[in-house]
């Protein structure tokens, strides 16, 4: 194997980490969700590095650019499902969520089909992944305060965490717009 798929490697193991982390996620075993929270930021930490990599060694690929954020957008669209599923997020922001992403990826392709070109991703991108990292971890941690205070803490850090998301929308759509319209 050639030294340059190895971000794309990164990605499709990001990729089989998704099961993974349904299967310690919903494993009946103490502190399950914390470990399934490690799992999760495995898959971040190989995000990074799989972009690390690729751009600092010019191994950026056609594929690596689809598949880097089909394992990002799986793994964060399974976290919230399960989040939900063991009501700890409200369901509108996994369905807001969903959404986001699935208007991302018409966007995606319909640029792609136009004008053979794949919009790279942007700083409020990276920075809204981020902010949803530390909102799964801050959720995750809230699981032993009270309720009342738990679920004032969750609405925020979901609103704050879906604000992050909207931005970035938006700055994916002005890309795609310009990448629509520019020769």
């Amino acid at each position: 194997m050639q030294k340059k798929y190895i971000p794309n490697l990164l990605s499709i193991v990001r990729l089989c980490l998704v099961p993974v982390f349904i299967y310690m996620f919903f494993l009946d075993y103490p502190n399950n969700i914390w470990y399934a929270v490690l799992i999760f930021f495995i898959a971040g930490a190989t995000d990074v590095v799989d972009g690390w990599l690729a751009r600092k060694n010019n191994w950026v690929t056609n594929v690596g650019k689809i598949l880097d954020p089909l394992a990002d957008k799986m793994m964060q669209c399974t976290a919230l499902v399960c989040f939900y599923i063991k009501s700890i997020i409200p369901l509108w922001l996994p369905l807001i969520y969903i959404t986001k992403e699935l208007l991302i990826a018409a966007g995606a392709i319909f640029v792609f089909r136009k004008k053979s070109v794949v919009v790279k991703s942007s700083f409020w991108g990276k920075f809204a992944v981020c902010v949803f990292y530390l909102s799964i971890a801050v959720l995750v941690s809230l699981q032993g305060a009270s309720e009342n205070v738990r679920n004032v803490w969750t609405v925020a850090i979901c609103v704050v965490m879906l604000c992050f998301a909207v931005v970035a929308l938006v700055q994916y759509f002005r890309e795609y717009i310009r990448a629509k319209f520019t020769k």
